[in-house]
């Protein structure tokens, strides 16, 4: 029974000491290490108790071992985080920690500088033993305190493994809780129990270390206790990510870096401690990388060359990180290298200003070409007075004019993008598309929200294609009508009517298509895709035979309300 316990206590060492070396940068896996150093404790002081042959060595380590309130305070402390039961209130986790480990302290300094606690007494039969004061208000004091803070365990415990979302993190505070209250039981039924019964076994402790032993190395095997929570994954995330990773100080001084970081500032990682971030980036950078995370917290997508590496672009986010009183206590820089995307966008704007060089130059030419054109067919219509001929010519004109609309749609949809999208006034943007279309006869109603939409500045060619499609293809339309709505989910719906002939049911989604139509066939299709810019959409609801009705959706976040200025 002796040297069990000296196998309890190795197999409690050896157990603490495997959990810290699979990752000492966890708290998780130091508080163990730490409760398995308290477990060790106690089963060698109950060796050496047993061990000793008389009344003065039993007594000399009966004080020795009389720490064993802090080791189950310990063990205690490591159940509450285990569970995630300890309060994240800074104020309110301190107060805790104070009410579990000072009554641990005063109780294990009485144990070992007094005899407060136990007595040491000869049993024939069974030689020298302790045995408990029960008289000692020390003793029923420690009593009280072992049972409130077990209780408190075993609540944390039982609540932990009820509410695991997971079933392996459940398996995991299932194996862990049965080894604790075993733990537990078992020294509290020697501790407290048995000496009032008159038993003077050996500490059951060691039973209690050998299952709970048992029970952990089954979890750590089978569930990745110890090598599957955040704490232990998450360094290697970080360690692995492609990513850089820095953390630096308030004074702009590296303080941690990952591989990734050192790869992309071109130094190794382990050398970027102490530096300074300024080093690595353009001068006036971190200046404005730190004005941006001290007024809004974070910044995205900050693109920068690499001061240190030629060639070598960067996108920098980061954000505070903050002590537990609120204050700041550093920055995380996130660091992608982006010279892939970079040189991407270079060659991708090179090769469209040569595209576009090259669609001047032939619409340029294609115009020349076509004035050309005209001036002949004008001679040989003065000169010619054949009615077949004449019909003929007429056919020609048609497709010079044809030809001209191809070359103007394609000189503006060249232009869709070009601009960056801003916010406009809807009233403003209708009123200039509607008076570069004659309109005599036409009686118009504009009744719009005074809002703004966030568009592309060709936006006035959507309202002009619109009346224009509705004078040219709705018959004989004597109204039209510009109004505006709010949508169920926030969007804002302009809506225009005429009361023309309508548009047909088969072909209400056809007429956005490039070339379809009685005309060109290009106006529609240019309108959706200046809108599309910015995520706003456009179709036909009209019925037909009374007139057409196209709805535009603004999406809530492309549409604003002005306030309308008052006198």
């Amino acid at each position: 029974m002796i040297l069990t316990c000296l196998l309890s206590a190795f197999v409690s060492l050896a157990l603490g000491v495997y959990v810290l070396a699979k990752n000492s940068q966890s708290r998780l896996n130091r508080l163990f290490f730490a409760m398995m150093i308290g477990a060790t404790y106690w089963a060698l002081g109950e060796y050496h108790l047993w061990s000793a042959g008389n009344a003065d060595g039993l007594s000399l380590w009966l004080h020795a071992s009389a720490f064993w309130p802090l080791a189950t305070a310990v063990c205690v402390y490591f159940i509450i985080t285990f569970t995630g039961r300890w309060p994240k209130d800074h104020a309110l986790s301190w107060a805790l920690r104070a009410l579990l480990f000072l009554p641990a302290v005063f109780f294990s300094l009485a144990g070992a500088l007094t005899d407060a606690f136990f007595s040491v007494e000869y049993i024939p039969g069974t030689g020298w033993v302790y045995v408990p004061i029960l008289s000692s208000s020390v003793y029923l004091a420690s009593g009280i305190y072992m049972i409130l803070i077990m209780l408190w365990a075993t609540g944390a415990t039982m609540i932990a493994w009820q509410r695991a979302e997971q079933e392996m993190t459940r398996r995991q505070n299932g194996l862990v809780c049965v080894g604790l209250v075993c733990l537990i039981v078992c020294g509290a039924l020697s501790a407290m129990l048995f000496p009032r019964m008159g038993i003077y076994l050996p500490n059951l402790i060691f039973v209690g270390s050998m299952i709970f032993a048992i029970l952990i190395v089954s979890a750590i095997r089978q569930y990745g206790l110890f090598s599957m929570s955040p704490e232990t994954v998450v360094p290697e995330i970080l360690r692995t990510l492609p990513e850089g990773v820095i953390l630096v100080n308030p004074a702009g001084k590296i303080i941690v870096a990952n591989l990734a970081a050192g790869k992309i500032l071109g130094v190794p990682a382990e050398d970027l401690p102490g530096q300074t971030i300024a080093s690595f980036l353009p001068a006036g950078v971190c200046a404005t990388l730190r004005s941006a995370l001290l007024e809004k917290g974070s910044v995205t997508d900050l693109e920068v060359g690499l001061a240190r590496r030629s060639c070598t672009f960067g996108s920098i986010a980061g954000t505070q990180v903050r002590d537990p009183y609120g204050r700041i206590a550093g920055f995380v820089l996130i660091i992608r290298d982006i010279s892939d995307r970079k040189a991407a966008e270079v060659s991708l704007k090179l090769a469209n200003e040569k595209i576009s060089i090259l669609s001047q130059m032939t619409r340029h030419d294609v115009g020349n070409l076509l004035t050309a054109l005209s001036g002949y067919l004008d001679l040989v219509r003065e000169k010619n007075t054949d009615p077949g001929i004449v019909a003929y010519l007429a056919s020609a004109d048609g497709v010079m004019e044809k030809i001209s609309r191809h070359l103007q749609f394609s000189r503006e949809y060249q232009e869709i993008g070009s601009h960056e999208p801003a916010w406009q006034p809807l009233e403003s943007l209708i009123e200039r598309g509607i008076a570069a279309f004659p309109h005599e006869g036409i009686a118009l109603t504009v009744h719009v929200d005074p809002v703004e939409i966030y568009t592309d500045p060709l936006a006035f060619k959507v309202m002009y294609n619109l009346f224009e499609n509705a004078i040219r293809h709705g018959g004989h339309v004597t109204r039209f009508e510009v109004s505006t709505k709010t949508g169920p989910d926030g969007s804002l719906v302009i809506v225009f009517e005429d009361d023309g002939k309508g548009i047909k049911t088969g072909e209400k989604s056809r007429i956005f298509e490039f070339g379809y139509g009685s005309h060109t066939g290009i106006g529609l299709s240019l309108s959706r895709d200046i809108l599309l810019m910015t995520g706003i959409t456009i179709a036909e609801t009209g019925e037909p035979g009374n007139g057409a009705r196209f709805e535009i959706q603004v999406p809530p976040a492309a549409w604003r309300s002005v306030r309308v200025r008052t006198w």
